[in-house]
């Protein structure tokens, strides 16, 4: 008899946190692709939630459209509490199931660098993060590495609105600045490397701007430009560490940190539509001294005391 008492003492707690877990609201994340920008946002929304009692489910479109209407579909039947979108066409793939007439589902994106041309501002139940940074500063900064710096390509994806937003705000900044802007489209992740390759035997530098398909390449692409002796930049801070040059931009962590704090904010039930969207809290500079030294560049001290990180 005693040694029942103990079983059921052991069991009882075991059985409440079965239940407990089961009836955990559930936040479902679809990330567009894998890579390292978004793999530190999604760290960071759970980094936001750690300790709730949230089950937390992350599916990645693979860089595919498709997919990621698949995923937004399998996405919708389970009713989620929070839908997350980590990444442009992961939110437009979820932003109608935010607006459905019956049991609409609260959408908060993170990671997307233009919500206006993606169709996200001014959605019922739609709020988020933005991971976009003035062009300017960072063209700027990457002269101060760069004084030579005449002319900058730009392999994009045009199907990704975020991408050809970047593209159309370029333009005008490096006419003002004197650089010339080559772009070169692909929009599969397999073809960057060969639109990497033809601006690379053209530019002075390649620049890649939170741009998901080329950064899901972005280690070929910098093999690409080693091959030519020119440097890649980036707006993802986090992409520096696969050989990129320089960064000004955002923590991706933070701004995950960032989106799962709104989330969180839904979960304890404040509306979406009460929670306005957000931008970058603040910039970061990272350098990468191997891939200087590699380059045959020399990085002023100037510079590197003002980094937040320096990759040695």
């Amino acid at each position: 008899m005693k040694m029942l008492y103990v079983l059921m003492s052991l069991t009882i707690p075991f059985g409440l946190s079965a239940r407990a877990a089961d009836s955990a609201p559930q936040v479902c994340i679809l990330k567009i692709v894998d890579h390292v920008a978004l793999d530190e946002t999604v760290r960071g929304i759970r980094d936001a939630l750690a300790g709730r009692p949230a089950k937390i489910l992350v599916d990645s479109a693979q860089g595919n459209p498709t997919l990621a209407m698949q995923i937004g579909q399998k996405f919708a039947t389970k009713n989620p509490a929070v839908a997350v979108a980590v990444g442009t066409v992961a939110a437009q793939s979820l932003v109608k199931y935010a607006g459905r007439p019956r049991d609409p589902i609260p959408l908060v994106y993170g990671s997307v660098t233009d919500p206006k041309s993606a169709g996200l501002l001014e959605k019922e139940n739609v709020t988020g993060v933005s991971n976009f940074v003035p062009l300017r500063p960072q063209l700027q900064f990457f002269r101060e590495l760069l004084p030579g710096l005449s002319s900058l390509g730009v392999p994009y994806n045009p199907g990704e609105a975020n991408s050809v937003a970047i593209v159309e705000a370029l333009r005008p900044i490096c006419e003002e600045m004197g650089i010339g802007l080559l772009l070169r489209a692909a929009t599969r992740t397999a073809e960057m490397p060969q639109a990497a390759a033809e601006l690379a035997r053209r530019a002075d530098a390649l620049f890649v701007s939170n741009d998901n398909t080329a950064l899901a390449a972005l280690g070929a692409i910098v093999a690409v430009a080693d091959g030519q002796g020119i440097p890649v930049f980036v707006s993802d801070t986090d992409a520096v560490q696969l050989g990129a040059l320089a960064a000004l931009g955002p923590n991706q962590r933070e701004v995950g940190r960032q989106t799962g704090r709104l989330i969180a904010k839904i979960l304890d039930g404040t509306p979406p539509d009460a929670l306005p969207p957000e931008g970058v809290e603040r910039m970061e500079l990272f350098l990468n001294l191997s891939t200087a030294r590699r380059l045959g560049l020399t990085v002023d001290k100037r510079l590197v005391k003002r980094a937040k990180e320096v990759l040695p």
